[in-house]
């Protein structure tokens, strides 16, 4: 079974308000409501803490996966200097992206470097910001400044 299908499992689909609604019809007294109610809240409870288990063992086995496939840093350190050569460049490599879109960035907007002569190159620009920024601050913030940006690539050659 699929994890979508087994959390959905777990979650019932709405069955716990659907089950609430039924006490409220076919339940007379308030102690007996109040007991049943009680009884599928922690039910509930049970099925949210089993889904969020069951999320913990998938996030666990995927890294246990990338640890078998890659490899961890212990496992680059027992290589002797070509490991830790490796290490220091596995770890200098943001900033040394960083640093040189910043360099870029700046030679470009102050004007230094010129890029309306040549369409390729300007493409280039920003495709190597946006590759570099989307790595170093994740999908999420391209997306927030996407907009932004064809607002004002379109205001340019308009």
């Amino acid at each position: 079974m699929k994890l979508f299908e087994r959390i959905s499992a777990l979650l019932g689909g709405g069955l716990v308000k659907d089950v609430g609604d039924l006490i409220d019809r076919f339940v007379t007294t308030g102690a007996e409501k109040q007991e049943a109610k009680a009884m599928l809240l922690e039910l509930q409870h049970k099925q949210e803490m089993e889904a969020l288990k069951l999320s913990l063992e998938t996030e666990q086995e995927f890294n246990q996966r990338i640890k078998d496939l890659e490899g961890t840093a212990s496992d680059l350190s027992q290589t002797g200097w070509m490991g830790k050569v490796v290490l220091f460049l596995r770890g200098a490599q943001r900033p040394m992206w960083g640093y040189f879109v910043a360099f870029m960035d700046y030679m470009v907007f102050a004007g230094r470097w010129s890029l309306n002569a040549n369409e390729r190159l300007e493409s280039a620009f920003w495709i190597i910001n946006f590759l570099v920024l989307g790595f170093l601050f994740g999908e999420r913030a391209v997306k927030n400044v996407g907009p932004l940006v064809s607002k004002m690539m379109g205001k340019a050659s308009g």
